[in-house]
């Protein structure tokens, strides 16, 4: 009698364990499907993924941007601008300072799609209903100035990264190898340019331009997203939202390029 009295109770104890690992499963389940954190975390992926995709042509926007009187490097189209890129370079060339955008984009993508879920539960006067355009679009500029104010030292150093890249590449290889990395290029602006406003500097045009841009691209794309979405259905598929974002994307860039 007492041997078929202890089975039970060891039995329980084998699958005891079992219990915890499957409450926290569970538990953290449950967080991670939050609207605000589940935005956060497919923004920082979906950030990093898309940057990556897009660098070389980001990095030829850059060097584009600087030339000018003394400075033709890259007055090319864009077939040989990433070709003299390619020769001078190699394949890091094309992807140069993509290290720093994506320790860049992953916090600025995340922050900006979890700030905007969250000022948007406050402009909501109902789960149910969705947000008119001007809401979306004040929702959209404030995250964008969130998302912004959280990165912008990570992203001036991109920058100046991309730009000395270019300028080592035309002295030759041995010059190349002694281009300074990232928190090295961060030290020294610290350091020798004044501080923290070093960092900051240029942030008010970047806001002006952001704001709108972020507020645009949340705007359209909640608009294209639901005249693509058919009738009946709460979601479109990847293809339709997919469309959705190329379109927002380039109504939102467009109107704020300058």
């Amino acid at each position: 009698m007492s041997l078929d009295r202890k089975e039970p109770s060891s039995a329980g104890a084998e699958s005891e364990p079992l219990v915890v690992p499957v409450k926290t499963y569970l538990q953290l389940r449950q967080t991670v499907s939050q609207p605000v954190f589940a935005a956060f975390l497919a923004g920082g992926v979906a950030g990093a993924v898309s940057r990556t995709v897009v660098s070389p042509l980001e990095r030829l926007k850059i060097l584009f941007q600087i030339q000018s009187h003394g400075r033709e490097e890259y007055k090319l189209s864009v077939g040989k601008g990433l070709m003299k890129m390619w020769r001078d370079e190699g394949w890091r060339g094309l992807m140069r300072g993509n290290g720093t955008n994506c320790i860049r984009i992953v916090p600025y993508s995340a922050v900006q799609f979890g700030s905007y879920n969250f000022y948007k539960k406050f402009a909501e006067t109902s789960p149910t209903e969705g947000l008119p355009p001007l809401k979306r679009l004040i929702c959209g500029g404030a995250a964008g100035i969130t998302s912004v104010t959280f990165t912008y030292p990570l992203d001036i150093v991109r920058t100046r990264l991309s730009i000395q890249s270019a300028s080592f590449a035309a002295l030759g290889k041995a010059a190349r190898n002694r281009m300074p990395g990232m928190w090295a290029t961060m030290s020294t602006m610290y350091k020798n340019e004044g501080g923290i406003r070093a960092l900051y500097r240029g942030i008010i045009p970047t806001v002006a331009g952001v704001a709108p841009y972020v507020g645009l691209n949340f705007m359209t794309y909640e608009s294209v997203r639901k005249y693509l979405t058919p009738d009946g259905d709460k979601n479109p598929s990847a293809a339709r939202r997919l469309a959705a974002g190329a379109i927002s994307g380039a109504v939102a860039q467009t109107c704020t390029y300058p």
